[in-house]
């Protein structure tokens, strides 16, 4: 009896950590839905203050030059604000920005002399595909006419 007890108790324990878990991640999930609003929120807001201010320089033709350049500029300076200050959208950017010059500085990159002679095999085939290609297309086109033509 008491080992079916210690299972008993070992499946109520295995249940309660999963749906534990379950419960967790259904919580992760409903804020990151939340942020992901805000977020597009906020990025709609940016993209608004930049038509705004294009719109903006664009219909005040009477006023001077200097004051739609302004006014185009402070949309611009307050949607970057937005979206880098606001938003979770531009330290992602710039981590992405960051982690792509990291992997590109792990590639190694192949000499010169090997990189021309790949070009000038990539050239080179192209060459003899774009000829294969029209020859062929030549040919189904000669097809159908003698096809069509009843000969």
């Amino acid at each position: 009896m008491s080992d079916r007890k210690q299972k008993a108790k070992e499946m109520a324990v295995t249940l309660s950590a999963k749906s534990s878990r379950h419960e967790s991640r259904d919580r992760v999930q409903s804020i990151q839905k939340k942020s992901r609003l805000g977020n597009t929120i906020k990025l709609l807001l940016a993209a608004m203050l930049v038509l705004g201010g294009a719109t903006a320089f664009s219909l005040l033709t009477q006023q001077s030059l200097y004051i739609r350049w302004i006014l185009l500029g402070a949309s611009i300076l307050l949607a970057v604000l937005i979206i880098f200050v606001w938003c979770d959208t531009g330290p992602k950017l710039i981590r992405y920005i960051k982690d792509s010059i990291t992997e590109i500085k792990k590639v190694v990159w192949p000499a010169g002399n090997e990189a021309w002679r790949n070009t000038f095999f990539v050239l080179v085939f192209t060459a003899v595909m774009t000829v294969f290609l029209w020859l062929v297309d030549t040919f189904l086109v000669w097809l159908l006419v003698a096809l069509s033509s009843g000969k």
